[in-house]
């Protein structure tokens, strides 16, 4: 149990220096080595991957609101109806098969694995339906940076991103900051704004997996120790690293995950 243990802190600290490393979710790769390599329930491994994304969130979210990078009001539109989003698409893993939700993970891993192999193959549209309102945000190296986003925009790609999930497990970075993106909102300051959305879903859907019993603690306990500590070397080591081939990598990586986690599912 001990080697068990050891593991499960090492794979999670990889997986934190990775995506800090490629600016992708830790999310992508906890549900499969969770279910792949420890066996836990399809359920179980969503549940507990929000659990962790939630301590990993909330470090980004104090970093970030030092510096003064997060668009509180556009968050706020994006996390209404995100968090009614993810508690629903939380409930409904209780109602489908384990093998099923992990077809259906597969299949947002692969778009999430196409988007970073082929960035211009998955976009999120721009809804210019009804009205804007004007968003300002001023940092801590005095940049100061204005937005005129659209309620609808935000509102229907926040609450897609919030039931992807609660029923994936997976922060809803790869919905929120592409919708931010679209809006004009430069990227250091989306992925802030992002980071706070994702903390606020992922805690409300963990809270939901928990009562459903859908969390394991030892492997929060550990994925998020090691995935923090992970973290915080990624970003140091970052710098110094030409992400491009890396970024290929991973995407091919994360198309071989998917294989093995339809062939799972259907045998």
């Amino acid at each position: 149990m001990m080697e068990e243990y050891i593991l499960g802190f090492t794979i999670a600290f990889f997986i934190g220096i990775l995506a800090s490393i490629l600016g992708v979710g830790g999310g992508v790769l906890f549900v499969p080595t969770l279910s792949l390599i420890f066996g836990l329930d399809p359920k179980i491994a969503i549940g507990t991957s929000l659990a962790i994304i939630v301590f990993s969130s909330l470090t980004g979210t104090v970093t970030y609101g030092r510096q003064g990078r997060i668009f509180y009001k556009s968050a706020v539109f994006i996390i209404l109806p995100s968090v009614v989003c993810s508690i629903i698409g939380s409930l409904v893993t209780a109602f489908i098969k384990g093998e099923i939700l992990s077809l259906i993970f597969a299949v947002f891993l692969m778009v999430i694995a196409l988007h970073i192999l082929i960035p211009k193959s998955v976009s999120i549209p721009m809804i210019g339906i009804g009205p804007c309102f004007d968003d300002r945000c001023e940092d801590c190296f005095r940049n100061t940076i204005r937005v005129r986003p659209n309620y609808v925009h935000l509102m229907v790609w926040g609450g897609i991103g919030g039931f992807l999930g609660g029923i994936t497990g997976v922060g809803g970075g790869v919905i929120n900051v592409p919708a931010l993106l679209s809006v004009s909102m430069p990227i250091h300051f989306a992925v802030a704004t992002s980071t706070l959305v994702i903390f606020v879903t992922s805690l409300s859907g963990a809270l939901v997996h928990t009562g459903l019993g859908h969390i394991s603690p030892d492997y929060l306990v550990l994925y998020a120790t090691g995935s923090i500590a992970g973290a915080f070397l990624g970003a140091n080591i970052a710098p110094k690293i030409q992400s491009r081939y890396l970024k290929s990598a991973f995407g091919i990586f994360l198309l071989a995950i998917v294989v093995f986690m339809v062939v799972k599912a259907v045998a």
